[in-house]
């Protein structure tokens, strides 16, 4: 039986920017818990920590080559389901802090300004984290010589071809010109499209929920 411990170090020892975002997130939070509310110190601890994690990916994004994507998607396959769930649970867990953040909306702006941006960041960061599993089974697939996802172009996918997808599927819950052709993809374009469904009703509601609380 693997140790937790250990399967965790190796989760998170391959994923560098996630762990670098998780590490400031909690000092963050740890940090502002005795300065202010503990719903307010962790919204501004999840926006810094999904700031960070969106801008070093955007940044990996733009640099990759069909190599290193290969060689990462290798290197990331352990733990990847995990990192999925517990991407999920922290969005649920923002969403319950922003629901009771709400409340204290009327009077104070500055507190809509960190309801806003905790919203934009969480649904970027949803999309961003689907994003990487798709690239991760699809390469894994093709390593197999059956890819899971075939794009018009019929070229070899970059970062960017996976985010395209992902965002498509948060926003519309449709593949637009994207065939899925690998079982386990479409398990996952399933729990993506009812993810983001819910996701996107909540948003709806804690929009709604924030300018009728702030006038």
């Amino acid at each position: 039986m693997v140790n937790p411990i250990v399967s965790l170090y190796r989760t998170l020892r391959h994923r560098p920017r996630l762990s670098a975002s998780l590490v400031l997130g909690l000092m963050l939070w740890w940090t502002l818990s005795a300065r202010m509310p503990q719903v307010q110190a962790l919204l501004w601890a999840f926006d810094a920590g999904a700031l960070l994690f969106l801008a070093t990916t955007a940044w990996m994004m733009a640099h990759a080559t069909n190599e290193t994507l290969r060689r990462r998607t290798e290197l990331e396959t352990e733990g990847r389901w995990t990192v999925l769930l517990f991407s999920l649970v922290l969005t649920g867990t923002v969403f319950s802090a922003l629901s009771v953040e709400l409340h204290a909306v009327r009077g104070h702006p500055e507190v809509l300004a960190l309801a806003g941006s905790s919203i934009v960041l969480s649904w970027l960061f949803f999309s961003v984290i689907f994003a990487l599993q798709y690239a991760h089974s699809d390469y894994a697939a093709r390593r197999a010589g059956r890819p899971a996802l075939l794009f018009p172009d019929n070229q070899v996918p970059d970062y960017w071809d996976y985010l395209y997808f992902s965002v498509v599927l948060s926003m519309t819950f449709q593949t637009s010109d994207v065939n899925i052709a690998g079982r386990h993809v479409r398990r996952l374009v399933l729990l993506h499209s009812v993810a983001a469904f819910f996701f996107n009703v909540v948003i709806l509601a804690l929009t709604v929920n924030a300018l009728a609380g702030a006038f």
